[in-house]
């Protein structure tokens, strides 16, 4: 048989690849990713991709924020009656109300309805040596972990090199001002969380318009946690829009403010359902609480007047921690060198006017809020200053050993001149006192030796202890000055303050009777006798005078 011929021929061409089809149309395998467009002069801070440093640096500054913080809680600082008031008013929720007492608009309800979610865990457990109030303050732990923890996110997020952002939040963990208002129960704790959480969102570096609006809800649920944060908007605004040009920059803010005014809205929005939001006869109102808060509650004076409340509450502040106020206050000039780090200057700025100029009451709590930016502007310095000694190292590679050097020792110098001896004096001995001995001896006392029908005046700080330990009635058991400031008093007891039998008085009372007025609790005090004394507590006998 013949052999097939088989002729050759030209190669054949290699396949040719389909041309390539556009992003998003169908057919094509490619990914569209995120547009990031951050400030940061590294790669974003993104906590789906956290390198391993960052992993290390959060985990240990995690647990160290944890230690610090539950470390002795029970036994320093001293409890004081707003923590009582918001421990009673968080247990309060549990029955369905919003305060054991006639809710008046003094502050709106959310932040003690977030402790309320959690206190019930601890108090379960017995935690807070089995009181309410200790139990109270591990759920404020927790809000003083997540700072600690979001502080370095907003460091990273602002482009703050690993070991700076570790500095600043050891600065807010270590300072003796941050740890010892950081885990008392204010309102403030809880809602220096949400701001920094909206801090992170709104400079996050994609174009992400569901973060701008997360900004918005965050910033909101912080100032209806407590109202004095919103002095932080305009910062955070500015973080918002302070960034390089992206497209939807109209929608990010139309929904930073659409979705934190409508959350906003809610608060006004509950008055006008409950018939309280105008002032009228027979009935608390929200134009009544503001009126007081913004209008009628005594001033602080002016910090440039001796003796003023205003300047003794500054001189309090500093003595806690001179040091992080004053070092935060000049690296917020430094801030002004770099761009993104310059919303910490207008956040610093918009905290400190109200104290400079301001002449209005002015909350020892107050400084809290603004603690972790002080921190944060230092970490921004540190970083802007070696950012500087690196492009001088640049420029002359011969010097890079003396200038890193020099800013090593510098540095160092400095750390060791804030926590030696202030810091390191101070923070011994809120993990080592126990301030709180002589109010568990004075409560042990009294629910001993007074009879269950008694009816007795308590400071909030002890308040919802003694009444859940078998009076169960907030008209038998009273908060010291409700007599005088809640109506429905009259209504309870018409003997007025002749009905008062006990009266238990703190540290904080008899400045309370003066400050706010109280004239029945002055008047029962004065008819009265001292039966028991446990340091700076004291336990008086109302002596009835005989009818005339």
């Amino acid at each position: 048989m013949a052999a097939t011929e088989v002729q050759a021929g030209p190669p054949a061409a290699p396949p040719t690849a389909p041309p390539a089809a556009p992003v998003g149309q169908p057919g094509t395998l490619a990914v569209r990713t995120p547009k990031h467009r951050g400030t940061a002069h590294a790669a974003p801070f993104n906590l789906r991709h956290l390198p391993l440093w960052d992993r290390i640096t959060l985990a240990a500054l995690t647990v160290t924020a944890a230690a610090l913080s539950l470390w002795n809680l029970d036994g320093a600082p001293s409890y004081q009656d707003d923590e009582g008031t918001y421990t009673s008013q968080a247990f309060a929720v549990h029955s369905g109300s919003l305060a054991p007492y006639t809710y008046w608009y003094d502050h709106p309800p959310l932040g003690w309805i977030q402790i309320a979610a959690l206190n019930w865990f601890p108090s379960l457990l017995r935690l807070g040596d089995g009181t309410t109030i200790g139990a109270t303050r591990y759920v404020i732990s927790v809000y003083f972990v997540a700072s600690a923890v979001l502080l370095y996110m907003v460091s990273r997020r602002m482009g703050l090199r690993i070991p700076f952002a570790a500095l600043t939040t050891v600065l807010f963990i270590l300072s003796p001002l941050s740890l010892v208002l950081g885990r008392q129960i204010y309102l403030d704790n809880i809602g220096v969380p949400w701001l920094l959480l909206a801090f992170y969102l709104a400079l996050s570096s994609r174009d992400a318009l569901w973060h701008h609006v997360g900004a918005g809800l965050c910033f909101a649920i912080a100032v209806l946690s407590k109202e004095t944060l919103s002095i932080f908007g305009p910062a955070l605004l500015l973080a918002l829009m302070y960034r390089p040009k992206w497209s939807n920059r109209s929608f990010s803010v139309v929904g930073f403010l659409t979705a934190g005014g409508l959350l906003l809205a809610f608060y006004p929005l509950s008055a006008l359902l409950r018939n309280e939001l105008l002032s009228g006869p027979d009935h608390v109102s929200l134009q009544d609480a503001l009126a007081y808060q913004l209008l009628n509650r005594s001033g602080s004076g002016t910090i440039f007047q001796a003796g003023s409340s205003r300047a003794e509450l500054l001189s309090g502040w500093l003595y806690f921690d001179k040091y992080l106020i004053a070092a935060g206050l000049a690296a917020a000039v430094v801030c002004l060198l770099r761009r993104r780090s310059r919303i910490l200057f207008i956040a610093i700025a918009s905290f400190a006017t109200p104290i400079v100029l301001g002449q209005g009451y002015l909350p020892a709590m107050y400084i809290i809020g603004v603690i972790p930016f002080l921190a944060l502007a230092c970490g921004s310095a540190v970083d802007i200053t070696w950012s500087g000694v690196e492009r001088l190292v640049h420029r002359a590679p011969r010097l890079a050993q003396p200038l890193r050097a020099a800013f090593i020792a510098v540095l160092s110098a400095s750390l060791l001149l804030m926590s030696l001896p202030q810091w390191f004096e101070q923070d011994r001995t809120l993990l080592t006192a126990q301030t709180n001995s002589n109010w568990r001896s004075t409560m042990t006392w009294v629910q001993d030796n007074v009879s269950r029908n008694d009816v007795v005046l308590a400071p909030y700080s002890m308040w919802h202890d003694l009444n859940s330990s078998g009076w169960n009635n907030a008209w038998t058991m009273i908060a010291t000055e409700k007599p005088d400031l809640d109506k429905q008093f009259d209504i309870e007891r018409p003997g007025g303050w002749k009905e008062i039998r006990w009266i238990i008085v703190g540290p904080s009372v008899t400045a309370n009777i003066d400050s706010l007025g109280l004239s029945r609790v002055k008047t029962a005090l004065q008819n009265s006798e001292q039966v028991q004394t446990f340091g700076e507590w004291s336990v008086h006998r109302v002596i009835i005078p005989p009818s005339t």
